[in-house]
Formats: C-alpha cells, sequence, structure tokens
C-alpha cells in the first residue's frame, strides 16, 4: 500500500497574485508569459477575501461576451470566495472537494497564510497510478 499523498506535495507553490482592478488584458498577458491557467486576486481590504481569475472566465465573460480585454477589470469576471484547502489535507479529499464544488482550483492554505494553489489538473497529473 502507497502512502498517502498531501496537497503539499502537489501544489503549484509559485502561484501569480494581482490586483482586482487590474485590467483583463494585462492579467492575461501575464498568464501567457508565465504559463498560468488561473491568478489569485488579493482582496481589496482586510474584510475581503480572495477571487480567483481563469484563463475559462475570460473566455466566457469576455471573449464570448464580446467585451473589450483592455476595458474590463478582472474584478468585474472573476468568481470569488476562492475555495481553500489545508496543506496537510490528503489530495484524494482534495480532489473530491474540488469536484463536489464543480471547480478546478483551490488555495492552500498552512498557519494561516495562502501557500499554493491546487488544480484538478495538479491532481490528477500527479496520481501515483499504482
Amino acid at each position: 500500500m502507497s502512502e498517502t499523498k498531501l496537497v503539499s506535495q502537489i501544489m503549484i507553490p509559485d502561484f501569480k497574485r494581482i490586483d482586482g482592478v487590474t485590467r483583463v488584458a494585462e492579467a492575461l498577458k501575464i498568464m501567457k508569459e508565465e504559463n498560468l491557467s488561473a491568478i489569485l486576486i488579493e482582496p481589496k481590504d482586510e474584510s475581503d477575501v480572495f477571487g480567483i481569475l481563469t484563463l475559462r472566465d475570460i473566455a466566457r465573460k469576455v471573449i464570448a461576451q464580446r467585451r473589450k480585454l483592455h476595458e474590463t477589470h478582472v474584478y468585474e469576471i472573476m468568481s470569488k470566495p476562492v475555495l481553500s484547502v489545508p496543506a496537510s489535507m490528503p489530495v484524494s479529499y482534495a480532489a473530491r472537494l474540488l469536484t463536489n464544488f464543480s471547480v478546478s482550483y483551490a488555495m492552500v492554505i498552512e498557519s494561516d497564510q495562502v501557500v499554493g494553489m491546487v488544480s484538478l489538473n495538479g491532481i490528477v497529473t500527479n496520481w501515483d497510478m499504482q
């Protein structure tokens, strides 16, 4: 029987964070340059929560709606709040949680800090096939 893999072992530690007032065109440029499918959006103040912008959001809420990338702000199309999981959670539970909520990404939390992101794609590609 294999050892239980934890979210901390497969998370994306080098995630990107941007401000919600960033234009979608600039966010997309960053995503292309850094080969990212999602960017975490910073809370605007202490009472706010994180948001997330995915390529799917851009396709559905900007391109399909014929909106202009350079006129649309990230906060207008991001998804919010972002699901979070503890770094110590077993990967199989994280997969179940993400699929139960029909989301592709979650923030990874350790010691009350965001330390990474986990995705369904990352879970599948890192799954031990034995």
